[in-house]
């Protein structure tokens, strides 16, 4: 798996934790506030090409912390 798909794998993992979190969420505000947080990243998600090397990097560098947190607080509710 080349850098692109991990990156990839990685935004969808977290899209993926969102999503839970938005299934289970106890009133439809808490459900929007989710939605809006995972909506830039099915954006970038769909727009990400191979030569986006640079945010490529910074998904990999970054996106395990958030993965993490997200699931953390799926777990807390």
């Amino acid at each position: 798996m080349d850098a692109h798909e991990r990156a990839r794998a990685l935004l969808s993992a977290v899209i993926a934790a969102y999503s839970h979190r938005i299934h289970g969420a106890p009133t439809p505000e808490a459900a929007g506030a989710l939605r809006e947080a995972r909506a830039p990243l099915l954006a970038e998600r769909d727009t990400l090409t191979a030569d986006s090397q640079v945010r490529i990097a910074e998904i990999l560098r970054d996106m395990p912390a958030q993965l993490t947190a997200v699931r953390e607080a799926t777990a807390g509710e």
